[in-house]
């Protein structure tokens, strides 16, 4: 049987970490080809997305919002302004020890917690279990991959085994 956390921490601790994997090795491409590291965190896949940098930081952001609400805690995201790899790093390592810290109790009764977004304009409702499976999980992995595809498109030589992970 499946538990919150198995359907949420646990998914975003492997996303981030994986995350983490592929972010390094831009980073190693980005040396090793002189690339200055501000053009691959600020490259896009359109103009009208957000950077690999703004990626990083909204799957983790995202992974922690997603978990207080399901704590009934209210959490302010962290500002996005994290521009070097060394800052993304340090913010994703954060994210993570944060959600090892994550009681499995207190997380398994906002599976039934009523979830309100804001959402332009309007208010979206989910009952929790709705909540991580159709709206926190996809917008995690959604920021998961849009890095992916910018690192991979940036030529970065990642593989479906770096995304993911072990």
């Amino acid at each position: 049987m499946l538990h919150a956390i198995d359907i949420s921490v646990a998914v975003f601790l492997r996303g981030l970490t994986n995350l983490e994997t592929i972010l390094r090795k831009g980073e190693t491409f980005a040396e090793e080809r002189g690339i200055a590291p501000s053009a691959l965190l600020e490259a896009r896949l359109a103009g009208d997305m957000f950077s690999l940098a703004a990626q990083a930081h909204w799957a983790a952001e995202g992974a922690k919002l997603a978990t207080a609400r399901l704590l009934g805690a209210t959490l302010e995201p962290l500002p996005d302004d994290a521009r070097t790899f060394a800052a993304i790093h340090e913010r994703l390592d954060a994210a993570i020890a944060s959600l090892e810290g994550v009681d499995a109790d207190e997380l398994e009764a906002g599976l039934a917690r009523t979830i309100e977004i804001p959402h332009r304009g309007g208010v979206l409702t989910y009952r929790g279990d709705r909540f991580i499976t159709q709206f926190a999980v996809p917008g995690f992995f959604f920021h998961v991959t849009t890095a992916y595809a910018i690192l991979r498109h940036e030529g970065v030589p990642l593989t479906k085994g770096d995304f993911m992970g072990g």
